[in-house]
Protein backbone atom coordinates (compact mmCIF):
# COMPACT_ATOMS: atom_id res chain seq x y z
CA UNK A 1 0.00 0.00 0.00
CA UNK A 2 2.80 2.39 0.92
CA UNK A 3 4.64 1.53 -2.31
CA UNK A 4 1.53 2.34 -4.33
CA UNK A 5 1.09 5.71 -2.62
CA UNK A 6 4.77 6.49 -3.13
CA UNK A 7 4.58 5.60 -6.85
CA UNK A 8 1.46 7.73 -7.24
CA UNK A 9 3.18 10.69 -5.57
CA UNK A 10 6.25 10.37 -7.79
CA UNK A 11 4.08 10.17 -10.88
CA UNK A 12 2.24 13.35 -9.84
CA UNK A 13 5.50 15.21 -9.26
CA UNK A 14 6.86 14.08 -12.64
CA UNK A 15 3.69 15.19 -14.42
CA UNK A 16 3.76 18.55 -12.67
CA UNK A 17 7.44 19.04 -13.56
CA UNK A 18 6.79 18.20 -17.20
CA UNK A 19 3.92 20.69 -17.27
CA UNK A 20 6.09 23.41 -15.77
CA UNK A 21 8.90 22.70 -18.23
CA UNK A 22 6.47 22.77 -21.13
CA UNK A 23 5.04 26.08 -19.99
CA UNK A 24 8.51 27.53 -19.43
CA UNK A 25 9.57 26.37 -22.89
CA UNK A 26 6.51 27.93 -24.45
CA UNK A 27 7.10 31.17 -22.53
CA UNK A 28 10.74 31.23 -23.67
CA UNK A 29 9.75 30.74 -27.29
CA UNK A 30 7.14 33.49 -27.02
CA UNK A 31 9.71 35.79 -25.38
CA UNK A 32 12.24 35.06 -28.11
CA UNK A 33 9.63 35.66 -30.81
CA UNK A 34 8.63 38.95 -29.16
CA UNK A 35 12.27 40.03 -28.97
CA UNK A 36 12.79 39.06 -32.60
CA UNK A 37 9.73 41.06 -33.65
CA UNK A 38 11.07 44.12 -31.79
CA UNK A 39 14.41 43.74 -33.54
CA UNK A 40 12.71 43.40 -36.91
CA UNK A 41 10.60 46.51 -36.30
CA UNK A 42 13.65 48.45 -35.14
CA UNK A 43 15.75 47.37 -38.11
CA UNK A 44 12.96 48.33 -40.51
CA UNK A 45 13.05 51.99 -39.49
CA UNK A 46 15.48 54.79 -38.77
CA UNK A 47 17.23 55.90 -35.61
CA UNK A 48 16.98 59.68 -35.26
CA UNK A 49 18.58 61.75 -32.50
CA UNK A 50 17.55 65.41 -32.16
CA UNK A 51 19.90 67.89 -30.45
CA UNK A 52 18.24 71.09 -29.25
CA UNK A 53 20.19 74.20 -28.26
CA UNK A 54 18.42 75.73 -25.25
CA UNK A 55 21.12 78.17 -24.10
CA UNK A 56 19.73 81.53 -22.86
CA UNK A 57 20.76 83.31 -26.10
CA UNK A 58 18.02 81.33 -27.86
CA UNK A 59 15.19 83.00 -25.96
CA UNK A 60 13.71 84.69 -29.03
CA UNK A 61 14.03 81.67 -31.32
CA UNK A 62 13.35 78.64 -29.13
CA UNK A 63 9.85 78.40 -30.60
CA UNK A 64 11.42 78.12 -34.06
CA UNK A 65 13.71 75.33 -32.88
CA UNK A 66 10.84 73.38 -31.36
CA UNK A 67 8.66 73.86 -34.43
CA UNK A 68 11.46 72.48 -36.61
CA UNK A 69 11.99 69.46 -34.38
CA UNK A 70 8.29 68.66 -34.12
CA UNK A 71 7.78 69.16 -37.84
CA UNK A 72 10.54 66.69 -38.71
CA UNK A 73 9.22 64.08 -36.30
CA UNK A 74 5.69 64.49 -37.68
CA UNK A 75 7.00 63.93 -41.21
CA UNK A 76 8.95 60.86 -40.10
CA UNK A 77 5.95 59.36 -38.30
CA UNK A 78 6.46 55.87 -39.73
CA UNK A 79 6.39 52.41 -38.10
CA UNK A 80 9.82 51.38 -36.85
CA UNK A 81 11.30 54.87 -36.62
CA UNK A 82 12.69 55.70 -33.16
CA UNK A 83 13.77 59.05 -31.71
CA UNK A 84 15.92 60.37 -28.89
CA UNK A 85 15.84 63.99 -27.74
CA UNK A 86 18.83 65.76 -26.15
CA UNK A 87 19.01 69.36 -24.91
CA UNK A 88 22.24 71.28 -24.39
CA UNK A 89 23.50 74.73 -23.50
CA UNK A 90 25.67 76.18 -20.73
CA UNK A 91 24.91 73.16 -18.52
CA UNK A 92 25.84 69.55 -19.31
CA UNK A 93 23.52 68.02 -21.92
CA UNK A 94 20.37 66.18 -20.90
CA UNK A 95 18.99 63.09 -22.57
CA UNK A 96 15.24 63.56 -22.16
CA UNK A 97 14.30 60.05 -23.25
CA UNK A 98 15.88 57.49 -25.59
CA UNK A 99 14.26 55.25 -28.18
CA UNK A 100 10.92 57.04 -28.36
CA UNK A 101 8.06 56.49 -30.74
CA UNK A 102 7.15 59.54 -32.85
CA UNK A 103 4.22 60.42 -30.55
CA UNK A 104 6.38 60.12 -27.44
CA UNK A 105 9.10 62.25 -29.03
CA UNK A 106 6.62 65.01 -29.86
CA UNK A 107 5.44 65.06 -26.23
CA UNK A 108 9.09 65.35 -25.11
CA UNK A 109 9.71 68.23 -27.55
CA UNK A 110 6.67 70.14 -26.29
CA UNK A 111 8.01 69.94 -22.73
CA UNK A 112 11.36 71.58 -23.59
CA UNK A 113 12.01 74.96 -21.97
CA UNK A 114 14.79 77.53 -22.20
CA UNK A 115 17.80 77.07 -19.96
CA UNK A 116 18.17 79.54 -17.10
CA UNK A 117 21.50 80.91 -15.86
CA UNK A 118 22.74 83.96 -14.01
CA UNK A 119 26.07 83.90 -15.82
CA UNK A 120 26.64 86.58 -18.44
CA UNK A 121 29.30 84.63 -20.28
CA UNK A 122 29.25 80.85 -20.48
CA UNK A 123 30.61 78.00 -22.59
CA UNK A 124 28.27 75.86 -24.67
CA UNK A 125 28.55 72.12 -24.02
CA UNK A 126 28.02 71.17 -27.64
CA UNK A 127 30.77 68.60 -27.91
CA UNK A 128 29.47 66.77 -24.80
CA UNK A 129 26.00 66.79 -26.35
CA UNK A 130 27.38 65.38 -29.60
CA UNK A 131 29.11 62.56 -27.71
CA UNK A 132 25.90 61.78 -25.83
CA UNK A 133 24.00 61.73 -29.13
CA UNK A 134 26.45 59.27 -30.72
CA UNK A 135 26.06 57.00 -27.69
CA UNK A 136 22.37 56.57 -28.51
CA UNK A 137 23.00 54.87 -31.82
CA UNK A 138 22.96 51.10 -31.93
CA UNK A 139 25.77 49.87 -34.14
CA UNK A 140 23.66 47.97 -36.64
CA UNK A 141 22.55 48.33 -40.25
CA UNK A 142 19.52 50.57 -39.67
CA UNK A 143 19.83 54.14 -41.07
CA UNK A 144 20.94 56.75 -38.54
CA UNK A 145 20.45 60.51 -38.56
CA UNK A 146 21.62 63.13 -36.10
CA UNK A 147 19.72 66.40 -36.37
CA UNK A 148 21.45 69.38 -34.73
CA UNK A 149 19.28 72.47 -34.21
CA UNK A 150 21.60 75.13 -32.88
CA UNK A 151 22.79 78.72 -32.71
CA UNK A 152 26.15 77.42 -33.91
CA UNK A 153 28.54 77.81 -30.98
CA UNK A 154 30.49 74.86 -32.24
CA UNK A 155 34.24 75.34 -31.99
CA UNK A 156 36.14 72.04 -32.28
CA UNK A 157 39.84 71.55 -31.59
CA UNK A 158 41.36 69.99 -34.72
CA UNK A 159 41.86 66.54 -33.15
CA UNK A 160 38.37 66.54 -31.65
CA UNK A 161 36.78 67.35 -34.98
CA UNK A 162 38.63 64.51 -36.72
CA UNK A 163 37.64 62.05 -33.99
CA UNK A 164 33.99 63.13 -34.18
CA UNK A 165 33.88 62.72 -37.96
CA UNK A 166 35.55 59.31 -37.72
CA UNK A 167 33.06 58.14 -35.12
CA UNK A 168 30.07 59.33 -37.15
CA UNK A 169 31.42 57.63 -40.25
CA UNK A 170 32.03 54.38 -38.37
CA UNK A 171 28.43 54.43 -37.13
CA UNK A 172 27.28 55.41 -40.63
CA UNK A 173 25.51 58.40 -39.12
CA UNK A 174 24.58 61.43 -41.21
CA UNK A 175 24.67 64.73 -39.32
CA UNK A 176 22.05 67.26 -40.45
CA UNK A 177 22.34 70.82 -39.19
CA UNK A 178 19.66 73.51 -38.91
CA UNK A 179 21.07 76.88 -37.84
CA UNK A 180 18.59 78.89 -35.79
CA UNK A 181 19.35 82.32 -34.25
CA UNK A 182 18.05 85.87 -34.12
CA UNK A 183 21.38 87.23 -35.38
CA UNK A 184 23.59 86.83 -38.44
CA UNK A 185 25.86 83.81 -38.71
CA UNK A 186 28.49 85.90 -40.51
CA UNK A 187 30.84 88.68 -39.54
CA UNK A 188 32.71 91.26 -41.60
CA UNK A 189 33.72 90.30 -45.14
CA UNK A 190 31.27 87.38 -45.04
CA UNK A 191 33.39 85.34 -42.61
CA UNK A 192 31.28 82.68 -40.92
CA UNK A 193 31.27 83.18 -37.15
CA UNK A 194 28.63 80.61 -36.16
CA UNK A 195 28.33 77.06 -37.44
CA UNK A 196 31.61 76.84 -39.35
CA UNK A 197 32.53 73.43 -37.96
CA UNK A 198 28.93 72.25 -38.08
CA UNK A 199 28.87 72.95 -41.80
CA UNK A 200 32.02 70.86 -42.21
CA UNK A 201 30.59 68.06 -40.05
CA UNK A 202 27.44 67.91 -42.18
CA UNK A 203 29.48 67.78 -45.37
CA UNK A 204 31.83 65.03 -44.21
CA UNK A 205 28.97 62.81 -42.98
CA UNK A 206 26.74 63.32 -46.05
CA UNK A 207 24.22 65.35 -44.08
CA UNK A 208 22.53 68.67 -44.84
CA UNK A 209 23.38 72.16 -43.62
CA UNK A 210 20.68 74.82 -43.74
CA UNK A 211 20.40 78.30 -42.24
CA UNK A 212 16.91 78.91 -40.92
CA UNK A 213 17.50 82.13 -39.01
CA UNK A 214 14.84 83.19 -36.52
CA UNK A 215 11.61 83.43 -38.53
CA UNK A 216 8.73 80.98 -38.19
CA UNK A 217 7.86 81.47 -41.86
CA UNK A 218 11.03 79.59 -42.82
CA UNK A 219 10.12 76.52 -40.79
CA UNK A 220 7.89 74.66 -43.32
CA UNK A 221 10.42 74.78 -46.16
CA UNK A 222 13.27 73.88 -43.80
CA UNK A 223 11.32 70.90 -42.46
CA UNK A 224 10.65 69.73 -46.00
CA UNK A 225 14.32 69.94 -46.98
CA UNK A 226 15.52 68.12 -43.89
CA UNK A 227 12.83 65.48 -44.24
CA UNK A 228 13.74 64.79 -47.86
CA UNK A 229 17.38 64.32 -46.90
CA UNK A 230 16.66 62.00 -43.98
CA UNK A 231 14.10 60.04 -45.99
CA UNK A 232 16.57 59.48 -48.83
CA UNK A 233 18.86 57.60 -46.43
CA UNK A 234 16.25 55.20 -45.10
CA UNK A 235 13.37 52.91 -46.06
CA UNK A 236 10.59 54.58 -48.00
CA UNK A 237 7.29 55.21 -46.13
CA UNK A 238 4.51 52.72 -46.67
Amino acid sequence: MLKQVFKSGVAAVVCMSLAVLAAWGQSTVIGEESSLRRQQVSSSGQQVVVLLDINPHQKKVLAVELALAEGIIQMLHQPGNTFSVITFGSHPPTLLKPGLTPDEAIVAIRDVTLEQTREKYFPIHFYDALNLAMNQFIDNTSPKSLLVISEGNDYFPHKTFKETVARAQKLQTACDVAMVADHSFYGTKGIQRYGFDLRRLAGKTHGQYIEVGGKQKKVPRSVERLYEGILSRGPKPT
